[in-house]
């Protein structure tokens, strides 16, 4: 076989070989082009999508500028039209003001002559002035002491209202404590005729009492008891006119609780023995009772 022939089979069988793996890049290379370009038109569409989307706002926004342009044009013939009402305005207001000049200076001669007599009036008007703010201090010194007494009247007023309801008060109460005071009495000598007097009443006739010189009513404000006795201390005392063998009644509410005779008395406090007391049946003395004292007794 010829050299050159063999040379050919070579180079056949060497250009064979190269051209394999170009074949299957092309292939490869196919589809990936091929996906890139639909990939770009894709791309394109939404591009010409877009635009035409852009096109329609532009002629949407040229439109509404041109109808904005003719608003402004009715506007600024609007605003003309105004502006020459107005120079007509000022033209006359101009010559008013001439014509008022003119009446002004008419006006000054006039003021030029009432001068004088506002001079004199003035004079009157300042003495008329001293006089009526010396009247009015006096007014209003007057209004103050008129006041101040209304006040003091209300004051007065209401204190005497609840003086009054307080003193139709305690007439209730004494007059309830009284009827108690004389059932307990007569319940009292019932049981004496019946067994005889109790030791602690003859006791209490043996240490000696004083008949109250007034009629008072006062609050328990503690109670100490012992074996021997039961103390009570009110919240009465030397100025109120309490005296050492007072004896007071101790009510809760209406109900007669026992007596409480004075043994020590200090300025605006007393202490005394609880007498009469009955725990069972009308209940014991405590503190926030009322001992009431009755002018002779």
């Amino acid at each position: 076989m010829h050299l050159l022939t063999k040379l050919f089979i070579v180079l056949v069988s060497l250009l064979a070989v190269m051209i394999t793996p170009l074949v299957a890049v092309n292939a490869v290379n196919e589809a990936s082009f091929k996906s890139k370009w639909m990939a770009s038109n894709q791309g394109k569409n939404a591009a010409l999508e877009n635009l035409d989307a852009e096109q329609k706002v532009r002629m949407a926004e040229a439109a509404a500028a041109s109808v904005q342009v003719k608003e402004l044009e009715l506007r600024i013939a609007e605003l003309q039209r105004n502006s020459d009402g107005k120079n007509a305005e000022v033209s006359r207001l101009q010559g008013e003001l001439t014509i008022a000049r003119s009446g002004q200076e008419e006006i000054n001669a006039r003021i030029g002559m009432m001068a004088e007599t506002q001079q004199a009036q003035q004079k009157l008007g300042e003495t008329l002035v001293v006089e009526l703010r010396s009247l009015r201090t006096r007014a209003v010194d007057a209004e103050r002491q008129s006041v101040d007494l209304e006040e003091e009247l209300g004051i007065i007023k209401s204190q005497l209202e609840v003086a009054e309801a307080a003193r139709r008060a305690l007439q209730e109460e004494v007059q309830q404590l009284n009827d108690e005071r004389d059932q307990a009495v007569d319940k009292i000598a019932r049981y004496v005729a019946y067994i005889g007097e109790l030791p602690s009443a003859r006791a209490g006739a043996a240490a000696g009492t004083l008949p109250a010189d007034r009629n008072l009513s006062s609050t328990v404000i503690s109670v100490r008891r012992s074996e021997g006795s039961t103390l009570a201390e009110i919240n009465a005392g030397s100025r109120d006119g309490v005296q050492e063998g007072w004896v007071l009644t101790v009510a809760d509410g209406s109900k007669f609780i026992g007596n409480l005779r004075i043994i020590e008395v200090d300025v605006n406090r007393s202490t005394g023995v609880i007498e009469l007391e009955d725990a069972n049946n009308r209940g014991s003395v405590r503190s926030g009772q009322r001992a009431i004292a009755r002018k002779g007794q």
